[in-house]
């Protein structure tokens, strides 16, 4: 497969040397300790280990004019704190740019530099790479060449390209991090609550028994209500502790046939044919095994669902550049009902779910993704083209 950063990849030893400091670089950065830590680092670490010239972090506002500030290195070299800060920019614009540029960033060859109060310094080149969370752009890296005077090369902006892309998915997952464990708290009190209030309804209920029919079917509404909402803030608390991994080297065929002999059951239950397509001597990766068999788990149960009159599931394992580095494919199909079209942008929300009134949660597919992203992968779904039925596309980084 072509690789998408064609400059590093024409000299084989720099190629190597770099994704080698940007691997250690990217496990330095899972250490952050915070949001804003992450931030922070991601410019410190730009610029003294990745060898970038002056740097910045913009994140994206509300207000699709407007950038909102958070860390960069200002006109003497020192890093400066800009949360706080906002500057007018056209995100449409940029993204635009990006867009027709085949690339990942935009490249300026002769641009107006500026200092720490917006003032106009001097002349240089500068690269805006985006930053994605795998849905949408949140935000942009600068860098320019005012310090150093050095020509920033098509080499140099593909690494940018490849930086931004890693701090993406450690900021989405140091997001969810946070946003997991105010969320878990919250749930863990609103879950003790709820067994309380079980335990009222379930009292009633032998108390009253069933001498007058509406009090009873007022009971038992209030009973499944009671248990439904438990439900989800049990997934709710699951969802909160996804962020610890016990990582160890894993050959994802066998991971997903593990999972497969934990559905097994269900899978013989609904007649569904197995296929399976592994590539040979696939490279080992870090993954948590239990974790990531609660995603194959969650994505095998979804299409056993969806094929109610049995069907086909298909597995197939493949080896692949992504990013500029090896990865690990892995795809599932189907051959069930498919994912409504008005469905497939909220697949990952928190509690959406196609399923109505006898489905889950709705966190089966929102606990996949992070589980994912946490490992430095990535998911998708989408409907087939070819025929009836869906197909998920999972891709973890090599080892």
């Amino acid at each position: 497969m072509k690789s998408p950063y064609p400059a590093l990849s024409r000299s084989k030893n720099s190629f190597e040397n770099k994704l080698r400091e940007l691997h250690a670089v990217s496990n330095e950065l899972t250490r952050a300790e915070s949001v804003d830590d992450l931030c922070r680092q991601v410019v410190e670490l730009g610029n003294s280990r990745l060898g970038f010239d002056r740097m910045s972090l913009w994140f994206v506002d509300k207000n699709p004019n407007l950038m909102n500030g958070s860390f960069g290195i200002d006109e003497m070299g020192k890093l400066r704190y800009e949360k706080g800060r906002q500057v007018a920019m056209d995100n449409d614009l940029i993204l635009k740019q990006i867009k027709e540029s085949n690339m990942r960033s935009i490249f300026k060859k002769s641009e107006p530099m500026r200092d720490h109060k917006g003032e106009i310094i001097g002349k240089g080149s500068l690269v805006i790479a985006a930053v994605w969370n795998n849905e949408e752009v949140v935000g942009y890296i600068f860098t320019d060449n005012l310090l150093k005077k050095k020509p920033i090369t098509k080499y140099g902006r593909e690494l940018l390209e490849l930086y931004a892309s890693t701090f993406g998915h450690l900021y989405q997952a140091a997001k969810m991090k946070l946003g997991g464990e105010v969320a878990g708290g919250i749930a863990h009190e609103v879950k003790n609550s709820l067994g309380i209030v079980l335990q009222g309804v379930e009292y009633l209920s032998k108390r009253l028994g069933s001498a007058d029919k509406d009090i009873s079917f007022v009971l038992d509404n209030a009973k499944v209500a009671v248990e439904k909402a438990n439900k989800i803030m049990k997934s709710l608390v699951d969802h909160s502790r996804i962020s610890h991994l016990e990582l160890t080297a894993q050959d994802l065929s066998s991971v997903i046939d593990s999972s497969l002999s934990l559905v097994k059951h269900q899978i013989d239950n609904n007649k569904i044919d197995i296929v399976k397509n592994y590539a040979p001597g696939l490279p080992p990766i870090n993954l948590d095994k239990h974790k990531i068999e609660q995603v194959f788990i969650n994505i095998f149960l979804n299409a056993v669902y969806s094929m109610a009159d049995g069907g086909t599931l298909t597995l197939k394992t493949y080896s692949a550049i992504d990013n500029g580095g090896l990865a690990v494919f892995c795809e599932i199909e189907d051959t069930g009902v498919g994912i409504p079209e008005d469905a497939i942008g909220k697949i990952f929300h928190p509690f959406f779910t196609t399923r109505g009134s006898s489905g889950g949660s709705g966190m089966g597919l929102s606990v996949v993704r992070n589980l994912v992203n946490i490992h430095g992968g990535s998911v998708k779904i989408e409907n087939r083209k070819d025929r009836k039925g869906a197909r998920v596309t999972l891709i973890f980084p090599g080892s």
